[in-house]
């Protein structure tokens, strides 16, 4: 069997597959998702400072501690449906619950300029908590979706391409909305182009998406027995009981928890709210803004490419165990960050220097993808997007507290020292969350994976799936 995965590894490494046509799908999704999610991160200056941008539009009458609730909103309800989510894409598939969750933001993102008009601060804040409620099923159901389509060879760079998309959303996103701001349609434009290019992609996904390789219609028998044979050690065809006791026994499980939780907290902290801070501290308009803020994006999707062929290249010659490669990217990604981070706060730097030091944070954090979470799969496959649910729905907790946090202690937005301070604090949770995955973190496939457990529940051998 494994000379025959070989074979057929050969024939199909440099050619075009259906797989490939659905990562690119799904990564433009993912694009979209964090398209909508970071457009109100540069809308709401042009929202509450008419000067940013087209004056001919409503100045929204928002205080710091208002843009913060509004901002943290979204992460309120995405909480809420994520574990859900991860079961429902592994009982049913995750097609049409991707298109539904985008279908929803989309029409949401339109209503947001009516929302904040008309709706003022707690309509805004409903809007963006339903919008989060809705994309709480996009991190399960992609996990679902490419533990099913990525063969075990090519794991890391197809599973690390699709969450790149977070990166490449935020890239589009943050300079085009400071220029859709600056235009005739001004700030309202950025939530009627973004929703409408999400209906579109909809759509598209509709007609062209497939739950697995087993369920698409058109593609070759010889790369849907490359894929289906690569995966099947470790993934079921059918949907097994979930193993909640097994998973919440589980020290790996606990340690992903807890470093999922520092790199939300850490990183969202400075994702939402570096256009604030360079609005106030670093004194660029909102055109420049949105391309300033987009740079450290553009690196760090570069990095997420560049790693995970790295981390495939390492793993196809058994350079370095799945483990070991695990946390040492992952310690790039912490560690590395919260020393740039900790050099912002000690060091009197430039406005290039600083804008260097934000660079490196964020490009250095591209190995978390190649890192943690990639880890949800590696445990097991069979459960990832009720894996991915658990810990995503905790984590988000810090994403909730993270604007609110700044907002706590930034009073005044253009005080540096009080940035330093939110810095220094990220560099810290960074630091703590990655001592506690390399102490406590594998990469090895948990025995709660096996397909033997269905077996056993089947025969009342195993009282606590």
């Amino acid at each position: 069997m494994e000379n025959d995965i070989k074979e057929e590894e050969k024939k199909e490494k440099f050619t075009w597959g259906e797989r490939y046509t659905q990562t690119l799908l799904i990564f433009f999704g993912m694009v979209i998702a964090y398209g909508l999610r970071v457009n109100l991160s540069v809308g709401i200056v042009a929202m509450t400072d008419k000067s940013r941008a087209n004056t001919h539009f409503i100045e929204l009458p928002w205080d710091e501690s208002s843009k913060s609730k509004i901002l943290s909103s979204f992460f309120w309800g995405y909480l809420i449906t994520q574990v859900y989510a991860g079961q429902m894409a592994q009982k049913y598939g995750g097609k049409f619950f991707l298109a539904g969750a985008l279908g929803i933001s989309g029409i949401l993102t339109i209503l947001t300029p009516v929302s904040a008009i008309h709706g003022g601060v707690l309509v805004m804040c409903a809007n963006r908590m339903v919008q989060g409620m809705a994309q709480g099923f996009v991190f399960p159901v992609v996990n679902v979706l490419i533990s099913k389509w990525a063969p075990a060879s090519e794991k890391g760079r197809l599973i690390s391409f699709v969450f790149s998309g977070t990166q490449f959303g935020s890239l589009v996103m943050l300079p085009t909305a400071g220029l859709l701001a600056s235009s005739s349609g001004g700030w309202p434009a950025i939530f009627y182009v973004s929703g409408a290019l999400t209906l579109i992609w909809v759509l598209i996904w509709s007609l062209m998406g497939a739950n697995s390789p087993l369920e698409h219609q058109t593609m070759s028998e010889a790369e849907k027995k490359f894929i289906i044979n690569s995966l099947s050690n470790t993934t079921s065809k059918k949907p097994l009981p979930t193993p909640w006791g097994k998973i919440f026994k589980s020290i790996p499980m606990w340690t992903l928890i807890i470093v999922h939780l520092t790199q939300n907290l850490g990183f969202w902290i400075l994702f939402t709210n570096m256009p604030t801070y360079i609005n106030y501290i670093l004194k660029f308009d909102i055109k420049s803004n949105g391309f300033l803020s987009a740079m450290p994006y553009l690196i760090m999707w570069i990095l997420i490419i560049a790693f995970s062929w790295t981390s495939d290249y390492i793993r196809t010659r058994g350079l370095i165990s799945n483990t070991n490669q695990r946390k040492m990217w992952n310690s790039v990604a912490h560690w590395g960050g919260a020393l740039t981070l900790v050099s912002l706060y000690l060091f009197d730097t430039s406005t290039i220097g600083a804008i260097v030091l934000l660079t490196a944070t964020l490009g250095l954090n591209s190995g978390v993808f190649t890192g943690f979470l990639t880890n949800h799969i590696d445990l097991a496959p069979n459960f990832a997007g009720t894996l991915m649910g658990i810990t995503n729905s905790i984590a988000n907790i810090t994403s909730i507290l993270g604007p609110l946090l700044v907002g706590f202690v930034v009073t005044d937005s253009s005080n540096k020292d009080q940035w330093g301070i939110v810095f220094l604090y990220s560099a810290g949770v960074f630091f703590i969350g990655n001592l506690i995955y390399v102490i406590f973190g594998t990469a090895d496939t948990q025995s709660w994976n096996d397909l033997s457990i269905y077996n056993e529940i089947k025969t009342g051998k195993n009282e606590d799936p």
